[in-house]
């Protein structure tokens, strides 16, 4: 590789660093942004192994693949929120929250190698859930991560893929579960308007942490597509992470999806399984009062997710892949002694406004609940807690398109929490993004 044409690579002490020069390809001519952002980035990885394979494969990727094929496309949103809870127990009568998010892309790094990063912060007033209000999820997912998992305010994402042919392809690093769920159609939004209460823009299962470390292998067959996912069962959160990897347990998680049509309109119908090793508190240990309190202390390896997902379009212009709206949703079976959930359902419709000349906007209607653990409330009441009901809620939103790069949406939400001390939670909701 030519010295100064493609990439240079420096370690200062621990630090890899790499500068862009003039003659790599950029995506939208954003040359001045990708170097702050790759700069950025280098500087947030807080791990030295991946310091040095990101460093090391930009390197001998960028001689392998050739110095005009490298391309990077970066992209940023910068994203307020505001919150009303109506009549309800919450301790403030609003809530406003900024978030920051980056994003960049580096194509051909070698031969079928891409690199993406997230890098996310957020700051402003608490959010409710967890607790708040009663609620056991966050009214609002992107003001709650990634500080409601961990002790800071922002956190790096970060993957290398390798497409080892036309159907397979292979990943690894830290996954952002946020991300994986936004890019679902019909439901995720891709980042232009999505359902804001966690139990329906990410459903929690307690085998997919919001942030894990660990590969993905995709096979991308007509018309089943498989999936596996094999992850350290831990929350990729906070510098205590990274010292004792995989010691805890591991999650196999796996999924098929198969793609048909109806009317014309592409459908999507999938079955997946979670397994995680993980040790955790043996609830089953709670169905009766046991003479040795000791034995509320036993735990126990060992606890899975099953479930069973559609998404399919009922409106779709197969000339514009990005655009259309349909019927989606979800249905999970918690199983093993450590499992919190019994069950989970979700159903609802969004997609692609219908309104005439406002195809870019996004709107949604969905109804969620999760059932806890019989086991688990029997534990919670014996060990002298309080047992939970089950959560349910209702969101609506409407996200518009003001002009390009600038959005503005509202949503309302009503949970009936799962905490039964506390009342039923409405809340109003209007959010601001701008993309550049």
């Amino acid at each position: 590789m030519r010295e100064g044409t493609v990439c240079k690579c420096h370690c200062v002490g621990a630090m890899a660093l790499f500068v862009v020069p003039y003659e790599v390809k950029f995506g939208d001519n954003k040359s001045m942004h990708a170097t702050l952002f790759a700069s950025a980035v280098s500087r947030g990885m807080n791990v030295w192994w991946t310091r040095a394979c990101f460093s090391l494969g930009l390197c001998l990727g960028a001689e392998s693949a050739g110095a005009d094929d490298l391309e990077f496309s970066p992209s940023f949103i910068i994203s307020g929120f505001a919150q009303k809870p109506v009549d309800v127990d919450s301790p403030d009568s609003s809530f406003f929250t900024g978030r920051f998010d980056a994003f960049l892309t580096i194509k051909n790094i070698w031969q079928g190698g891409t690199a993406n990063f997230h890098l996310e912060y957020v700051d402003g007033d608490d959010f409710v859930g967890l607790g708040t209000a009663g609620l056991i999820w966050p009214s609002n997912t992107l003001a709650a991560l990634p500080r409601a998992t961990a002790s800071d305010d922002s956190t790096l994402s970060f993957t290398i893929s390798q497409r080892i042919n036309e159907t397979v392809s292979v990943s690894f690093g830290k996954f952002d579960l946020v991300d994986i769920a936004d890019k679902t159609p019909i439901v995720g939004g891709r980042r232009k308007g999505s359902f804001q209460y966690l139990g329906i823009a990410a459903p929690p299962s307690f085998v997919f942490p919001p942030y894990i470390l660990g590969a993905q292998i995709s096979v991308a067959t007509d018309p089943v597509s498989y999936n596996l996912f094999v992850y350290d069962s831990r929350n990729a959160q906070g510098s205590d992470f990274w010292d004792n990897l995989f010691d805890n347990g591991v999650v196999f998680n796996g999924s098929a999806t198969f793609k048909t049509r109806m009317g014309g309109a592409p459908g999507y119908y999938g079955l997946s399984l979670a397994h995680s090793t993980a040790e955790g508190a043996d609830y089953s240990t709670g169905r009766d009062v046991p003479e040795d309190p000791e034995q509320f202390l036993e735990t126990t390896k060992g606890k899975s997710f099953a479930s069973f997902k559609f998404q399919q379009f009922l409106s779709f212009d197969p000339h514009k892949p990005d655009e259309g709206w349909g019927v989606f949703g979800q249905i999970g079976f918690g199983i093993g002694d450590t499992q919190q959930l019994d069950h989970q359902f979700m159903l609802g419709v969004a997609g692609s406004s219908p309104i005439e000349g406002r195809s870019k906007d996004r709107w949604g209607l969905a109804w969620s609940r999760f059932n806890w653990s019989n086991d688990l409330n029997a534990y919670l009441k014996n060990t002298g807690g309080t047992d939970l009901q089950d959560e349910w809620a209702v969101e609506a939103f409407y996200e518009a398109e003001v002009f390009d790069n600038f959005r503005v949406g509202a949503n309302i939400l009503y949970v009936r929490p799962g905490i039964p001390a506390f009342e039923d939670y409405k809340e109003i909701g209007f959010r601001v993004k701008y993309f550049f």
